[in-house]
């Protein structure tokens, strides 16, 4: 899927009032997008948000290993893409 239709889909998944885990799910699963600094880009341009503002991002990881659960991640991130 090209760059925008990517774009898309997140925003209208956040309209549609999908969390943010399931949004990077959606970017692991469906788009094969692994990279978090991707992902950060890619929430940044989404819902017009700094890098600095999803760094959280970063520490998530779809198995529960990496620092922050999905309940974080939609705590950290909600917020911002409301």
């Amino acid at each position: 899927m090209q760059r925008d239709e990517i774009l898309t889909t997140l925003k209208t998944m956040a309209e549609e009032g999908s969390t943010p885990a399931e949004m990077l799910r959606y970017l692991v699963f469906n788009e094969e997008i692994e990279q978090q600094l991707e992902w950060m880009k890619l929430f940044s341009e989404a819902f017009d948000v700094t890098l600095g503002e999803v760094t959280a991002l970063s520490a998530w990881w779809h198995d529960d290993s990496a620092e922050l659960n999905d309940n974080d991640i939609n705590a950290y991130i909600a917020p911002l893409i409301k």
